[in-house]
């Protein structure tokens, strides 16, 4: 896997944490254990968004963060044996604090549309593509249509940064879920970095009406959630 792909693993905690302790022991505990089996795996760059605020109501539970990994199998320096022991070391403490049944895992591959500055929070669009809709026309409307339309209208949205991440054909078959007894993956995940709009209010509320319009031709709405997250590099790239 190269940079231009990323492990992405948008994590529920279990239900004995609450939120600030899941996101305590992910940040000061967990993150330790990455960094020291890093090398061994060839893990080039390490991660963790902590959800703050859903935006947009739906009835997918919260997710209380995302993991993101990219890695890179010509740099890593263990044998097979010591990756194995690493990747199984990073499993046993998940199990200690992530509900790993309800945290979908797979390698989404990268498509970055506008590479600019990344301040302040962080919105992450996890997306499901429309009932009837294959993941290559799910990918095709995002790609093509959807997100051009919103950056040619910077006035108004205000995107400074925004990647797609799209889940491959075979999303499903990753054995990184498998180990985990993992759920389905999304089949995209939005990274956006914005600053406010300087459109008037009423082009604001028009050309809101219209994207969430078009969102109706390639989404189940529903099932696809967005929130706000703030950003822990732990290991730079």
């Amino acid at each position: 896997m190269a940079m231009n792909s990323r492990i992405i693993f948008p994590l529920r905690r279990l239900a004995h944490l609450d939120r600030e302790s899941f996101q305590d022991y992910w940040l000061n505990q967990h993150a330790s254990l990455v960094k020291k089996h890093a090398r061994t795996l060839g893990i080039i760059r390490y991660q963790q968004v902590h959800t703050l605020q859903d935006t947009r109501p739906t009835k997918v539970d919260s997710f209380d963060g995302v993991a993101e990994i990219w890695a890179d199998p010509n740099v890593a320096e263990g044998t097979p044996s010591e990756q194995r022991d690493a990747g199984i070391a990073l499993f046993e403490d998940e199990r200690t604090f992530i509900d790993l049944a309800r945290s979908p895992i797979w390698v989404a591959e990268e498509d970055v549309l506008l590479d600019g500055p990344r301040e302040g929070v962080r919105i992450t669009a996890l997306l499901k593509r429309k009932p009837g809709t294959t993941r290559q026309q799910f990918r095709a409307h995002w790609h093509d249509i959807h997100g051009p339309w919103a950056l040619r209208h910077p006035e108004v949205w205000g995107f400074t940064h925004y990647v797609q991440n799209h889940a491959p054909l075979d999303a499903e078959s990753n054995p990184l879920a498998a180990m985990r007894d993992a759920p389905e993956p999304f089949d995209g995940v939005s990274e956006i970095y914005r600053r406010a709009s300087t459109a008037p209010q009423e082009v604001v509320d028009r050309m809101r009406a219209e994207i969430l319009e078009d969102e109706h031709n390639f989404l189940d709405v529903d099932h696809s959630p967005v929130f706000t997250g703030s950003v822990h590099v732990i290991i730079p790239g």
